[in-house]
């Protein structure tokens, strides 16, 4: 093979590389951003399901959030939120069709420094859209975020339970119902979320119905969760 030809091969790959890794970085504007902070929280709302994956920030970043869209959505809404209810912010972001997949999200916080004060973990992102499931019942369909880019595909779920055996379920690809316990979350302060849930070796390889319950005999909320698959 012709040495010309060669570099010309090797230049496509390097660039194919750099185009395929490379994250699309979007600048939330601050007319669809608005923040909160106290210091003295006494009673707080509560995070509904925020899917998380770990990242590669051992500190939350407000540079540094990463979602996951796997099709073109026109609009995602955003509410972040502090374990202890002092910090919560909401973000509307509008999407064009070219942006899917991990994005970055840059967000105009006034909060740099409580940003860094907290753990992944203690400060999650609700990502939803409004949906209907197969019936035409209203649903919201969850996207998984991360603080840093991602390092794994297992997903966690943040939430808020007052009932005495929190859990999920949902159906695998076989067909079988899978049910799972969610773990209360060991802090000082849990106002807004108190349990995580994972799928652990029951993964999705596609987006699923899971079923948010307080009590195993409750009816609980269903949700439809996006998995990332990149």
């Amino acid at each position: 093979m012709d040495n010309g030809w060669k570099i010309v091969r090797i230049l496509i790959l390097v660039l194919y590389c750099q185009s395929t890794s490379a994250n699309t970085v979007l600048v939330v504007a601050s007319e669809n951003f608005s923040e909160s902070y106290a210091e003295n929280v006494k009673v707080s709302g509560s995070v509904l399901v925020a899917s998380y994956i770990t990242g590669s920030f051992s500190k939350a970043s407000p540079d540094q959030l990463h979602l996951y869209v796997p099709n073109h959505v026109p609009e995602i809404n955003l509410i972040i939120s502090s374990i202890d209810g002092k910090y919560t912010a909401d973000v509307l972001l509008s999407l064009e069709k070219s942006q899917t997949g991990w994005l970055q999200l840059k967000l105009p916080t006034a909060y740099k420094k409580e940003y860094a004060k907290y753990l992944p973990n203690e400060l999650v992102a609700f990502a939803f859209t409004d949906s209907e499931d197969i019936f035409g019942n209203y649903v919201q369909e969850v996207f998984p975020t991360s603080w840093g880019k991602p390092l794994n595909s297992h997903l966690k779920f943040y939430m808020n339970s007052a009932g005495g055996n929190p859990n999920i379920t949902f159906k695998e690809q076989s067909g079988d119902v899978v049910v799972l316990d969610c773990k209360e979350i060991d802090a000082e302060f849990t106002r807004v979320f108190n349990h995580v849930c994972e799928l652990g070796k029951h993964g999705i390889i596609k987006s699923s119905i899971i079923t948010f319950s307080p009590e195993y005999e409750s009816s609980g909320k269903n949700y439809i969760i996006w998995p990332a698959n990149e």
